[in-house]
């Protein structure tokens, strides 16, 4: 796909659906969630890729959105049943996000969960979106600048791992939301920014963190041990969203060792709640994170 629908493709509505296109992806996003309507709401999502050309111009949660048919399966979820992304973990975390909340989205691919918080923190709350993959965060510049969001919604261009510097990103071969940082050069990807999160947050002038959302292919642990290394505890998010697939119990334990409790797990991810923060050897919650290259 071309650069040009998130540069120059013009404003907002220049790809609104329509014709039988725009009638199917309709009905996919008008049924309710769960079965048996997530059969019919799958045969309309198939009908309407038939129909549609990419990308396409959609109002989600408020929020105008550009979106692309093909190429991310969260995108697709996103556009065109909306009502099924990652439904159980939305339902928990709009009980603790409010008007002025802040939200750090790390891995945050095209900004479904960016946009979703922000509809909730509204104006006066605050998001802070990493995303490493150049033509993802130009996808996400474009839709926050269409909403003129800019104020409260930040975009990073950067990965974020356990030390500043470059690493290597390694593309998903059909979707785009499997991009991982490569250990060590593979040649096989290419070159992208990385920051430690307790300097970006620092340099955010962030003062809290209500909710950390971390999707990074199996290098959470390298976004979260560090922070949480250096980190006062007043920086501990209250609530952190993390993908927690089979395999990942040393992580989920080493979680709830700093005070968290487990209160959702699903297929992919794991949502914990802060109870009570504990600074064990290793991660003593000192109040200064190290320098970083700059967030812009």
């Amino acid at each position: 796909m071309s650069r040009a629908p998130f540069d120059d493709g013009g404003s907002w509505g220049t790809f609104r659906p329509r014709g039988w296109g725009g009638f199917w992806l309709k009905v996919s996003r008008a049924f309710p969630g769960g079965w048996p309507w997530n059969r019919f709401a799958l045969l309309a999502r198939r009908l309407a890729r038939l129909r549609l050309n990419s990308p396409v111009d959609i109002r989600t949660w408020g929020f105008k959105l550009r979106l692309k048919t093909r190429g991310s399966v969260s995108e697709a979820r996103i556009l065109f049943l909306p009502r099924y992304w990652d439904r159980a973990e939305r339902r928990v975390l709009e009980k603790w996000l409010a008007p002025g909340s802040v939200f750090v989205d790390v891995g945050s691919n095209v900004g479904g969960y960016a946009f979703w918080a922000a509809s909730l923190t509204g104006e006066s709350g605050r998001v802070l979106a990493f995303e490493p993959d150049p033509a993802l965060a130009r996808q996400l510049r474009y839709n926050v600048g269409a909403n003129g969001a800019e104020d409260y919604i930040q975009v990073v261009e950067a990965a974020v791992g356990a030390s500043p510097g470059t690493g290597e990103l390694l593309p998903g071969v059909r979707n785009s939301g499997e991009n991982r940082l490569a250990e060590g050069r593979s040649g096989a990807g290419f070159p992208v920014r990385v920051i430690a999160l307790a300097a970006a947050v620092e340099e955010a002038g962030l003062d809290r963190i209500d909710c950390l959302k971390v999707d990074v292919e199996g290098r959470e642990a390298d976004v979260l041990k560090p922070f949480f290394a250096v980190a006062s505890p007043r920086l501990w998010p209250r609530i952190l969203v993390i993908e927690l697939p089979e395999g990942t119990e040393d992580l989920a334990r080493w979680i709830v060792a700093r005070g968290y409790r487990l209160v959702l797990r699903t297929k992919l991810n794991g949502v914990f709640r802060l109870e009570r923060p504990r600074a064990l050897p290793g991660g003593v919650g000192r109040s200064r994170a190290p320098a970083s290259a700059s967030l812009r």
